[in-house]
């Protein structure tokens, strides 16, 4: 009974989720590809819910009129953080986002990738400016850049999320960046920020009180440079923050 509410809801948001929210018809990739819905495929019940901003893609070096065009994002990859490999038209290229969440993430918190429902707020690609740029030079001119538009998406998305926490009913909902936390919690990018602590945070949800808990997005503590101070904090400090507090709600240890 459990698993079919599991599928009802995957099959309802890949059917309606991209109009509810208002993402245009006409957008594909080049070459035509459909731009997907990712709904959730690592669906762990009753555990932990990792909650990401919007989805990658998986990016080739396309031949243009005049030359090469790299980077170019051409079809979806499999699921939320998704770690495969493929091959990009000159070499091998991994999805780096699931990489990222499980060993600057979840190996340093103590939790297992098994144990996760993975999701992303906005369930659908966003296309930044310099995408668009690399369509129009390789003739494809019908898109405008949609990256801007994340916190409006996200917003709409909020009840596919709610719908999302009631299935998996985790005993905590970890969220990754600042632009997802101002969203959930209804606060400003400052505020966000200040939330990135890895403290076990309370949000009734539905009607029942979840215990929620902030921290920086993977790829910013991936990024080691002089002025950003997230990773040193985040190995120093909020790791393990996070991991006293899962142990301390996790129903499987009390």
């Amino acid at each position: 009974m459990i698993k079919m509410g599991v599928i009802k809801y995957q099959r309802g948001c890949f059917s309606r989720y991209k109009s509810e929210i208002g993402y245009p018809d006409h957008y594909t990739y080049l070459g035509g590809c459909p731009i997907k819905v990712h709904v959730p495929i690592e669906t762990a019940l009753n555990k932990v819910m990792i909650v990401g901003a919007y989805p990658s893609a998986r990016f080739f070096t396309v031949q243009g009129p005049k030359g090469k065009v790299t980077n170019t994002p051409m079809e979806d990859h499999n699921s939320p953080f998704s770690g495969e490999t493929y091959f990009d038209g000159s070499r091998e290229r991994t999805i780096p986002s699931g990489q990222e969440l499980n060993e600057v993430i979840l190996q340093k918190i103590g939790v297992k990738r098994e144990d996760c429902w993975i999701t992303d707020l906005v369930k659908v690609f966003l296309f930044k400016p310099g995408h668009i740029e690399r369509y129009k030079t390789l003739g494809k001119t019908d898109m405008a850049a949609n990256r801007h538009k994340f916190k409006e998406y996200a917003q709409k998305s909020l009840p596919w999320l709610k719908r999302e926490i009631e299935i998996c009913n985790p005993y905590v909902v970890i969220l990754l960046g600042q632009e997802v936390v101002s969203v959930f919690f209804g606060v400003s990018n400052a505020i966000a920020l200040t939330y990135l602590d890895g403290a076990i945070r309370k949000k009734e949800i539905n009607g029942i009180e979840r215990n929620i808990i902030c921290l920086p997005h993977p790829g910013i503590l991936m990024k080691k440079m002089p002025q950003n101070t997230w990773p040193e904090r985040f190995e120093k400090e909020i790791a393990e923050v996070v991991r006293k507090g899962i142990e301390r709600i996790n129903p499987l240890i009390a």
